[in-house]
């Protein structure tokens, strides 16, 4: 859990006193729940439905908006000719289309996002 759990703390307790919210995508929860699943770790599951259902964090499902976005992104060019995977370009296309600030993650290869800033884990785990 560490560094981690260290570096999103002040961004859990901003949600939790209204400042601030976090959107998640469907796909991400569903990433979120397969050990969980796979490992019949049915304590898992209800912390991660927990953690989902806490006010000021919404899951956002995929609707044609978004599955558009994410076909865009898809076509483009990404990094060195590869193309997103769809999964990414869904979770992606959720944060630029329900216009959030930013996407926390540790895929070092969306530092080269363009159509939204992203925030690498271990870029400031390895700053502290």
């Amino acid at each position: 859990m560490e560094p981690y759990f260290s570096l999103l703390l002040p961004l859990f307790q901003r949600v939790q006193k209204g400042e601030a919210a976090f959107i998640v995508s469907a796909i991400t929860e569903a990433e979120l729940l397969v050990r969980p699943y796979r490992d019949g770790n049915a304590a898992a599951v209800e912390r991660v439905g927990d953690l989902l259902s806490e006010n000021g964090i919404y899951v956002a499902g995929v609707d044609r908006r978004i599955g558009r976005r994410a076909a865009q992104l898809r076509a483009g060019s990404y990094t060195n000719g590869k193309r997103l995977a769809l999964a990414d370009a869904i979770i992606i296309a959720t944060a630029i289309e329900t216009e959030c600030e930013a996407i926390v993650g540790n895929d070092g290869e969306w530092r080269r996002l363009n159509d939204i800033r992203f925030v690498c884990l271990d870029d400031l785990a390895a700053a502290v």
